[in-house]
């Protein structure tokens, strides 16, 4: 079971490294060649020590280093020891200086290398959840996704941290074990050995750190899942005092969920801990190996204690970065899983070319639809069976029948959210396929039951419909919809921020704001599906007979269980166990035409 854990481990571990360095490129070459020179230039201003204590303490170490001084200072007719000293305390200042503008630009490349990682894991299933086909997208559970796109993404930027900061520390490692082998060949062995059996140690402790943080993981998506569900019926919960039981559960996954992570936590710190004593002990004891066995000299021993001293905090990062690593390896085989999902689901082709859809009735032509689990043979089946019809340009369409009829598959349907399984949709004679489908996306406007609206001002959302369009347009479009009084009432008018999912206003207030953003769009077809439900009856017939009075208009169907909301349309199409049952058509009592709201 111990060795499954450890193939596990190793394979997400090999696979997170294939991602990161895929990413990288030239932008890790750079960084590396950074991390590379602030080490190099650290150790040289370490084995300068040997050489400035020689001076101070009047005991030269007789190697290679002093003759590289004595000749440098016989070059520059230096004899005196204060002259020696300030040169090299000079060179030291400037290497020190140097060495600080080096890890500066490092750490900035570094940066750029992690939030470029996380950023582009990001863009990738963003744009994989864009060219997902709807029928299978609404397949996909929106909490994993935001799960993953919210907190798992902030871990797998500070586990791709944590690894740069282990191959910092790995480097800094390699130069001061050069160093250590310049000035004490015999010693280094030693201290090799000793690195190795420290990197040993954490190998065991990283398998461990891999099971807690997919416990972890379990844990935060329980409770997410706990809380959704608490949020979504706490008026019920209320209403009835059922709340108790709830709070007893979720006290018992926190509790547990805090267990885990106190119980990382507890590892890394003994982990920690037992580094700390064992780099101290290995020291101590090659200090006095050197100078009891091996007659080393004391700048020497000094620069080696001060090398060793300095070899810990890399070692330590490795074991710190090694140990988060493990423990977060978990949440990126989640986005791994996310993508490799996304990825399989069939994909929207993008049009070669850009059309222009000729004007002309929208025709269903037996059209089917059925989604999945569903069989074509069951009459109750959910979705459309052998739809035939037409709606011609300007004509206002009422959709009416029971819940599960087949109302919101028709409109999905008519915009060019779902393909036909059978039969086909056209518009102007030209089938809705290929490029013509984004060309008939882009002249359509749907609004649902619960419209969105960002967390911005009215002005930005209205502007995501038509870009281009001037405050005058904001101002008709909102005139449209009812809502321009009321835009006139807020303090900052369209500059007002209407809050998280459009929270800061009514339900009623809501749906005129996205109606006017759809109006604002200049659609052929504009869809209301449910979408004046919030509104009264007399304020539903209002924005109704405005946009009726608009010519030329686009079409308008208006799907809707409220009778009041029917009446107020031209023709009536009844849907019943996913078939259109009845067609009436009353006189319209506003123009005809083709063309825009």
């Amino acid at each position: 079971m111990a060795g499954a854990s450890g193939d596990r481990w190793t394979g997400q571990l090999r696979r997170f490294l294939r991602a990161f360095l895929g990413y990288a490129g030239n932008r890790g070459t750079a960084a590396a060649a950074y991390v590379a020179a602030a080490a190099v230039v650290e150790g040289l201003g370490l084995i300068l020590i040997v050489p400035l204590l020689g001076i101070v303490i009047g005991t030269p170490h007789g190697g290679r280093l002093d003759s590289v001084a004595g000749a440098s200072f016989n070059a520059l007719g230096l004899e005196r020891p204060f002259a020696q000293l300030a040169l090299l305390l000079g060179v030291f200042s400037v290497l020190m200086i140097v060495r600080a503008m080096v890890i500066a630009a490092r750490d900035v490349r570094v940066a750029e290398l992690q939030s470029g990682f996380v950023e582009a894991l990001r863009n990738r299933i963003v744009e994989r959840l864009a060219a997902a086909r709807w029928d299978r997208l609404t397949q996909l559970r929106h909490a994993r996704v935001t799960h993953i796109m919210s907190g798992d993404i902030a871990r797998i930027g500070a586990m791709a941290y944590q690894a740069l900061q282990c191959v910092i520390a790995a480097v800094v490692l390699l130069v001061q074990g050069v160093l250590v082998f310049v000035l004490a060949p015999a010693l280094a062995s030693i201290v090799a050995g000793l690195v190795i059996a420290a990197a040993l140690l954490l190998f065991p402790g990283a398998r461990k750190m891999h099971r807690l943080g997919g416990a972890v993981i379990g844990a935060n998506i329980s409770l997410l899942g706990m809380t959704a569900n608490f949020l979504g019926g706490l008026k019920l919960a209320l209403s009835q005092n059922l709340q108790g039981p709830f709070v007893a559960e979720f006290r018992h996954a926190l509790h547990e969920q805090t267990r885990k992570q106190v119980e990382a936590m507890r590892r890394q710190t003994q982990r920690r801990l037992a580094l700390a004593t064992f780099s101290a002990l290995a020291a101590a004891a090659i200090m006095l190996v050197g100078f009891g066995a091996l007659d080393v000299s004391p700048p020497v021993l000094i620069a080696l204690l001060v090398i060793m001293t300095r070899m810990a905090g890399p070692v330590g990062q490795i074991q710190t970065g090694v140990q988060q690593i493990a423990f977060a390896l978990p949440v990126f085989e989640t986005s791994v899983e996310l993508e490799r999902d996304l990825s399989a689901l069939p994909a929207e082709r993008p049009a070669a070319e850009t059309i222009n859809l000729p004007d002309g009735p929208i025709v269903f032509h037996d059209v089917t639809f059925l989604h999945p689990d569903d069989s074509g043979d069951n009459a109750q089946a959910r979705g459309l069976t052998h739809v035939s019809l037409t709606i011609r340009p300007g004509e206002l369409v009422g959709i009416a029948g029971p819940s599960g009829a087949g109302k919101t598959t028709f409109a999905d349907l008519l915009v060019g959210l779902l393909p036909p399984q059978q039969g086909r949709i056209a518009v102007g004679g030209t089938v809705l396929s290929g490029a013509a489908l984004p060309a008939w996306r882009d002249r359509v406007s749907y609004i649902s039951q619960d419209p969105f609206l960002f967390h911005d001002t009215i002005r930005r959302n209205l502007s995501w419909a038509n870009p281009r369009a001037g405050e005058t347009e904001m101002w008709q479009a909102l005139a449209l919809a009812g809502a321009d009084d009321l835009v006139r009432r807020m303090a900052q008018g369209l500059d007002t921020t209407v809050g998280e999912r459009g929270a800061l206003v009514s339900g009623g207030e809501r749906q005129r704001l996205a109606l006017a953003r759809a109006v604002l769009r200049q659609p052929r077809l504009l869809v209301l599906d449910e979408a004046t439900n919030a509104l009264d009856v007399a304020g539903e017939r209002g924005v109704i007979e405005r946009l009726r009075a608009v010519v030329p208009r686009s079409a308008i169907v208006v799907i809707a269980h409220r009778p009041e909301s029917i009446a107020l349309c031209d023709r009536v199409l009844r849907f019943e166990a996913g078939r259109c049952v009845e067609d009436t058509t009353a006189a319209p009592s506003a123009p005809l035409a083709v063309g825009r709201l």
